[in-house]
């Protein structure tokens, strides 16, 4: 579900202390540098806060950005503290907090381990900050080659990182969690033109998934689909190049993988295997 918030366009000026969200304020003490940047947190957490407190089963939260004062280096390290506390992408004054659970978070680590064995010489990282015509993103999973530069890497926006050759997002099979993925695919595909995109849609269920019946069999690569399919598990992949509609989408099933144009697969018993 996901779960939008106006929040409150006041300037930020001098303010207090930070309140807790999620068990991160032991994070705080190191990363909040001055009374503005505090400002800002504590807005941001009071407005998820009161949220949270209306809707537990959240997946994105949309905020209106604070509006921040500050200006060139130092409003980044700002726009850096909020990374590094919330699970945030910041577009056009927007905030968006995801809100992983744990399946997602498995069916990322098997993603990246496997890109790591078939793409050595690549950075697969998870949940890594990149910058995308002014914007702040954080692809579930991502592929750079060459790597970022030292700099890029520690201080991703100040020093802008570039967007991955490999963007892979995971989704729930719901509308807010799906569209929210496809919309920031159609928002930077144009700037990204050598950026190939993967959405995986997996079921928000405690059901588990039928086991494979042919464990040992080959692996073969999957034919798309006609249409997008109608229940999870399934994914869509957009090679580089193209626009939004050439999007094609493939069934998960057991034993097949998704070849993808940088050289590497996406096993689909990765992912499936998470629910069993």
């Amino acid at each position: 579900m996901a779960t939008t918030v106006s929040g409150t366009e006041s300037s930020l000026g001098v303010s207090g202390g930070v309140s807790g969200v999620g068990g991160r304020s032991s994070s705080k003490v190191n990363l909040i540098q001055d009374n503005t940047e505090s400002k800002v947190i504590t807005q941001i957490e009071n407005e998820v806060n009161a949220e949270l407190c209306k809707v537990h089963d959240v997946d994105i939260i949309e905020l209106e950005l604070p509006r921040i004062k500050a200006e060139g280096k130092k409003r980044n390290k700002i726009f850096e503290t909020i990374h590094n506390i919330f699970n945030a992408e910041i577009v056009d004054n927007k905030l968006f907090i995801k809100f992983n659970g744990g399946i997602k978070s498995e069916v990322h680590k098997k993603v990246v381990y496997s890109l790591d064995q078939q793409l050595p010489t690549w950075w697969n990282q998870i949940d890594s900050i990149c910058v995308v015509n002014g914007n702040q993103y954080r692809p579930d999973v991502g592929g750079w080659n060459p790597k970022p530069a030292l700099n890029q890497r520690v201080f991703p926006i100040i020093n802008p990182c570039p967007p991955p050759l490999l963007w892979i997002e995971v989704t729930y099979d719901n509308s807010g969690d799906c569209d929210n993925a496809i919309n920031k695919f159609a928002r930077v595909q144009p700037h990204c033109p050598t950026t190939e995109f993967v959405i995986v849609v997996v079921p928000a269920t405690v059901t588990p998934l039928p086991a494979n019946s042919n464990p040992g069999v080959g692996s073969v690569a999957a034919t798309p689909k006609t249409a997008r399919p109608s229940r999870a598990p399934y994914l869509g992949h957009l090679s580089a190049g193209n626009i939004i509609t050439a999007i094609q989408w493939y069934k998960i099933k057991w034993n097949r993988h998704l070849v993808l144009g940088c050289g590497a697969n996406i096993g689909f018993n990765d992912i499936l295997e998470v629910y069993t």
